[in-house]
């Protein structure tokens, strides 16, 4: 077994994004239960703050599972549903099969990227209009990509009962939290997380992959973001581990426009 390799774990560093996970997830069922809705409304900030921490823990997991056994996967992706928005198998179709397959696709007439930052003609979107669509189009997009993978999508489709079911459950026992907790706290989330990856893309309009992302090198974002300013490597490498992203990146930095290297934190 490599060293990296734990017997639950696929990578023993996820332990730390696993605590994480579940202190959030601690808080917010804590808020939910015990709060009066104002205390709970004023919670939702912070419990918002650590959710967009939880955004790219979800979507690392989603291109490699954090445990060998599927049944702690699926289980896992239930506090991550409610903290982020997004269910399971969203990420794969959406990102994994489509945005990852397409993202050099940006040219006049193939509206092709489920992360497209152009318009039909070829214009660039500006951010406002990129989450927005982004936002409430992603939907659609997961159905067209399910499309070509239904045995994906089957799974996508049936992992949406128990998290609606554990909503429905919350909501009759606490209706005002669980709208203020467990829908529009997530719901934010996943706005946040379409206004943030427009940047990582927006106006690269290239062939070439060493070229078409941008990247942030800043520690401190890398840290909280389980190392997703690396982006070029990740998308050199989609199913490399975020753990082993400043190692790739370290060995392409040559080959990436210094244009593309953001050392600031916001």
């Amino acid at each position: 077994m490599n060293p990296r390799n734990g017997r639950i774990l696929r990578y023993r560093v996820d332990w730390f994004p696993l605590v994480v996970v579940a202190l959030l997830f601690v808080a917010q069922l804590t808020v939910w239960y015990f709060a009066p809705p104002w205390l709970a409304a004023i919670a939702a900030a912070g419990l918002l703050i650590v959710s967009l921490i939880s955004a790219p823990i979800h979507h690392n997991h989603q291109h490699i599972n954090t445990f060998w056994s599927p049944t702690l996967n699926r289980l896992l992706e239930i506090p991550l549903a409610l903290q982020t928005g997004v269910g399971s198998y969203a990420w794969v179709l959406h990102h994994n099969l489509g945005h990852h397959l397409n993202y050099l696709e940006q040219h006049p007439g193939r509206e092709v990227d489920e992360s497209r930052w152009t318009r039909g003609d070829g214009s660039q979107m500006g951010r406002v209009e990129y989450t927005l669509r982004l936002f409430f189009r992603h939907p659609f997009d997961i159905h067209r990509v399910g499309r070509k993978h239904p045995g994906i999508y089957r799974r996508y489709l049936l992992f949406k009962l128990p998290r609606y079911a554990i909503l429905a459950g919350m909501a009759w026992v606490n209706p005002v939290n669980t709208l203020i907790v467990f829908v529009v706290t997530p719901m934010l989330t996943l706005l946040h997380t379409s206004w943030v990856t427009y940047e990582h893309h927006a106006g690269l309009d290239t062939d070439v992959p060493m070229h078409a992302s941008r990247n942030r090198i800043n520690a401190l974002y890398n840290f909280l973001s389980m190392n997703l300013g690396y982006h070029t490597a990740h998308h050199v490498s989609p199913g490399l581990h975020w753990s082993r992203l400043p190692i790739l990146h370290a060995r392409i930095s040559d080959r990436i426009p210094d244009s593309h290297l953001n050392r600031a934190f916001w």
